[in-house]
């Protein structure tokens, strides 16, 4: 008989329950529900997910439904803040206003959504990398659409995912030696990396990041590894060829130039890394991935 690490139980369950949030934040996400999500009482369950995470439950629902808003706001700069505060799960613009404010510190009419934001509180700072201006920078870039099909990932996740580059390897090789265990074929899976975050909007000791592999639907997951459902999407996307700076600035060109001036909007999902030739292949210097964001047309 196998004996379940308590510890992974947790996690995969702590997972679950974020991957749920981050899918239904227009619907009802108080603690009997999550704890139902979970597998636990709604009491033992508070106590779980603070100790996991390092805020209540309802601190993270307020925080995650903010960075929604946010980023709806960031990607039209014509989006009415009560739309924008709607569809992201919060009761009336006033509500969203106030929670807006205490949270980044000035109101959502004050932040032109192109400065990005930042959590007084935690004083974040992206160090190294500067913010670009492209009105005369788009041959550099070419954004294609195309069909991401439905898809079942076995992932493994990465709290606080910027701080140390060995915290983002490590799961790297955890996650292929799992997949090679199961007796996965390298060459018949594709690797994503999907930040679940904005580290422009969420604290960097927040931010998640998951290490994903296509695998077949009857597979199931164990220890660390969680398995989901990747829906099927439109993606736009950068192919993307050179070290981390090119691919942030890939980033950016994608959020602050290309999706603004764009007919799409972002759906909520990940934004994504779709390797074309894995780290392990080419090194953790340099990168051939594509830059892709779940849209829709407007």
């Amino acid at each position: 008989m196998s004996v379940i690490n308590p510890t992974a139980h947790y996690t995969i369950s702590i997972n679950r329950v974020l991957d749920y949030i981050r899918d239904h934040l227009i619907e009802d996400l108080s603690l009997d529900v999550l704890a139902g999500v979970a597998g636990f009482s709604p009491f033992h369950f508070h106590r779980i997910a603070q100790a996991m995470t390092g805020e209540t439950l309802a601190e993270t629902v307020a925080r995650l439904r903010l960075e929604r808003a946010a980023a709806l706001l960031r990607a039209d700069r014509h989006l009415a803040i009560a739309e924008a505060a709607l569809a992201s799960g919060f009761i009336s613009q006033a509500h969203f206003s106030r929670a807006f404010k205490k949270h980044f510190g000035l109101s959502p009419r004050q932040w032109d959504r192109v400065t990005p934001l930042q959590n007084r509180k935690n004083g974040q700072i992206l160090e190294g990398f500067p913010l670009y201006t492209f009105e005369d920078d788009g041959k550099h870039f070419e954004v294609r659409l195309r069909e991401q099909p439905l898809s079942t990932l076995a992932y493994i996740r990465v709290i606080n995912a910027y701080s140390d580059p060995s915290r983002i390897m490590g799961a790297f090789d955890r996650l292929l030696a799992w997949y090679q265990q199961q007796g996965g074929d390298l060459r018949q899976t594709t690797l994503y990396g999907m930040s679940q975050d904005d580290p422009e909007i969420t604290p960097l000791e927040k931010c998640r990041f998951d290490f994903c592999l296509s695998v077949p639907v009857t597979w199931r997951g164990n220890g660390e590894i969680s398995l989901r459902e990747l829906p099927a999407c439109h993606l736009a996307y950068i192919h993307c060829v050179g070290d981390i700076y090119l691919e942030d600035r890939a980033w950016q060109y994608l959020y602050r130039y290309w999706l603004p001036r764009s007919r799409f909007m972002p759906v909520d999902l990940p934004a994504m890394e779709i390797y074309h030739k894995r780290p392990d292949e080419i090194g953790w210097a340099t990168y051939d991935i594509d830059c892709a964001i779940p849209v829709i047309a407007v």
